[in-house]
């Protein structure tokens, strides 16, 4: 009899160990597999995170320094700066011609008297365009590599200037010199080419070259100093290369400039990566790159690996934890059941039991505590809509406790609005069987949250419905994300709206007003809230096309001949490549590229019928029409607007109906009519 139960014994004893041994090894791997999901999730969220944060520091950094250019045109397209430069280079660069007239010579016997006299004039401008303009230094250089006019007061020209003047002349591009560092701190150059008195720049070859001096310390330790709402662990550097090789601007230092080591064979040296900081500190963290001047200067933003990767670490822990109890509780059962099987005496195996009682009792305590760690609200309704068990992050969530929550309902806890419309779900969720997902907003101890909630019937020992579980998730940071990001696309159509009105002010008047207009008609045709948005944003960008067509032809007084009206038809090919690599997330460049399609299909740039355009599409075309129409030309007055009206409803066949009537409505209302007398005035 003992032989025969030793054998049986044994077999129960190899049976435990392989199952706890396979538990173990399942413990591993399927919390390795939801880590590095996990995983894949967080870092997907800090690459979004690093890649906003360095395009919006960018965009601000590009639109400092475009307006910087912008304020030196002044001065390059000044005719008698460029009269001067081009009678300058007409002297071939010899500077002997520029001297006094010898005595009992022909004052206007050469060239070099005119110029001579023009120096002190020429100069005393320059110094107060400097002056005025915030730069330090300007030169104006000849072919010869000689700074023949410079500001008062101006340092004479260093070989690293001289050498950068030379590289860019002839250019018919505005460049920008490297980040240098001089006795006021951190400098640019910035060098313009010059063209000659009443010439085109793809009609000339430049005469001359400015460069002007700026300084950036101040500047650039704005852009790059941490805002309200950055994160710990994260900071915004800037690099160059230059022939030295790459260097971090580092304003905020005594150093201003430090040489650092980065492998420029390497194609993605900026793109989202895991790598060691550019700082002196040594540590691992997650960086990206957006490129401010390409090949030159970038933005570089990265956060702290331990930062990042903080709620990973913490999940990690839970999940092996958990695994590990479960494994636990497996042969602690598997051991229960061996020791009953082992058992000769009914007193061993009720203490057996009382012991795995014991430990299931503490098990389930720590399963309790696991479940009060976890962020999400747990809540479980009878079916008269009382809570009957919430979690202590429910409770923590909406300040009360746990005990007070158990009997309460949604009304009592979030409010009768909010009560009605999760009783709605609630009904979905029993009504289909299977979960039923919303976003709600609610106010919770006095501050605005966004939840994600989840709700699923329970069903009962009768297999019949006896209450909802719901799981609330709080995504109030992603929502605040998703808002930052559209605050950093309109912060970007301002800028590009900017950039138009800069070029030409009729253009940005012109797209304001169809802007107005566009959005009165929408709201007065019921559009939904992503067609209004997407209305503003692209009756605001409509004109950004026209920044590639040359003014002669845009601020021509006469009328346009036909190959002037094809150069100006090939404004929505410009505006696709200036757009086409910006997420808008709704289809502002598909409405732009379709405004001036017609119903008939004989629009541009591809012939599109009817229903083929987008309705948001049909609204700017005609607003745009009947805006250019009402709008005074050199050539014209503007004609009356319901003339204008009526001339649109004549074309029936090329513009939308039911656009032209909601379109009177808003002339004939008072808005309408206060943005006509506007234009008129």
């Amino acid at each position: 009899m003992a032989s025969s139960e030793r054998p049986a014994n044994r077999r129960t004893v190899v049976t435990a160990a392989l199952v706890i041994g396979a538990l173990v090894l399942l413990s591993i791997i399927i919390p390795g597999v939801i880590i590095n999901d996990r995983k894949s999730s967080v870092i997907a969220k800090v690459q979004d995170r690093q890649e906003i944060l360095a395009s919006s520091r960018s965009e601000l950094v590009l639109t400092w320094l475009d307006s910087i250019r912008a304020q030196s045109d002044r001065l390059v397209t000044n005719e008698l700066f460029r009269l001067f430069a081009y009678e300058v280079d007409l002297a071939g660069g010899d500077f002997t011609q520029i001297v006094p007239p010898k005595p009992g010579e022909d004052p206007d016997s050469n060239l070099g008297v005119s110029l001579f006299e023009q120096l002190p004039f020429m100069e005393r401008v320059l110094t107060d365009f400097t002056i005025n303009s915030d730069f330090t230094t300007s030169y104006l250089f000849g072919k010869t590599g000689v700074a023949y006019l410079t500001s008062g007061g101006a340092d004479p020209v260093s070989e690293q200037q001289k050498q950068l003047a030379m590289s860019a002349f002839g250019r018919k591009e505005v460049t920008f010199g490297p980040v240098r560092v001089d006795a006021s701190g951190l400098v640019m150059d910035l060098l313009l080419p010059v063209l000659p008195a009443q010439s085109e720049a793809d009609q000339e070859e430049p005469v001359g070259l400015m460069l002007l001096t700026f300084p950036v310390t101040t500047k650039f330790g704005e852009f790059l100093s941490q805002r309200a709402l950055s994160e710990e662990g994260e900071v915004t550097r800037m690099v160059q290369i230059t022939n030295k090789g790459f260097q971090e601007i580092i304003p905020q230092d005594a150093e201003l400039i430090r040489d650092i080591k980065l492998t420029s064979n390497n194609q993605d040296i900026f793109a989202f990566a895991l790598r060691p900081t550019i700082g002196v500190a040594a540590k691992e963290v997650y960086s990206v790159g957006s490129a401010l001047i390409p090949d030159q200067l970038w933005i570089f933003q990265e956060v702290d690996r331990t930062s990042a990767e903080k709620s990973l670490i913490e999940f990690r822990n839970i999940a092996y934890l958990l695994a590990g109890f479960i494994v636990l509780i497996v042969a602690a059962v598997f051991l229960a059941f061996w020791w009953r099987l082992n058992s000769e005496h009914n007193g061993a195996l009720a203490k057996q039991f009382k012991d795995l009682a014991t430990r299931i009792h503490a098990q389930k305590q720590l399963l309790d505590k696991i479940n009060g760690s976890i962020a999400d609200f747990i809540g479980l309704k009878a079916v008269d809509g009382s809570y009957r068990y919430v979690n202590p992050a429910f409770a923590k969530g909406v300040g009360r406790e746990e005990d007070q929550l158990l009997g309460m309902d949604d009304a009592a806890i979030f409010g009768t609005g909010t009560a009605a419309r999760m009783s709605i779900s609630d009904q979905r969720a029993v009504s289909s069987g299977g979960v039923v997902t919303n976003n709600e907003r609610v106010f919770l101890n006095n501050k605005e949250h966004h939840l994600q909630i989840s709700k699923v019937p329970f069903v009962g020992e009768d297999n019949q419905v006896s209450g909802i579980v719901s799981v609330f998730r709080d995504v109030t940071e992603i929502v605040e994300e998703q808002r930052k990001k559209e605050k950093a696309v309109k912060q970007m159509v301002t800028a590009l709206v900017r950039a138009v009105e800069l070029r030409d002010p009729y253009l940005g008047g012109h797209s304001r007003r169809v802007c107005l207009f566009a959005l009165m008609v929408g709201k007065r045709m019921n559009l939904s809230e992503l067609e209004i948005a997407t209305l503003e944003i692209s009756s605001n960008l409509s004109q950004i096309g026209k920044l590639a067509i040359p003014r002669r032809i845009l601020n021509k007084p006469e009328r346009l001949t036909p190959e002037e009206i094809a150069e100006i038809q090939k404004h929505p090919e410009h505006t696709q490549q200036l757009l086409r690599g910006i997420d808008f997330d709704l289809p502002v460049l598909e409405t732009i590229m379709q405004m001036h399609e017609r119903l008939d299909g004989k629009g541009y740039p591809r012939g599109l019928v009817g229903d083929q355009i987008l309705i948001t599409a049909r609204i700017l075309g005609a607003c745009d029409v009947f805006c250019a129409r009402i709008e005074p030309r050199s050539y014209r007055h503007g004609l009356e607007p319901l003339r204008a009206l009526d001339i649109l409803e004549e074309n029936n066949d090329r513009y939308d109906t039911n656009v032209i009537i909601a379109l009177r409505d808003v002339v004939n209302s008072v808005e309408g009519e206060k943005l006509i007398a506007s234009i008129q005035q």
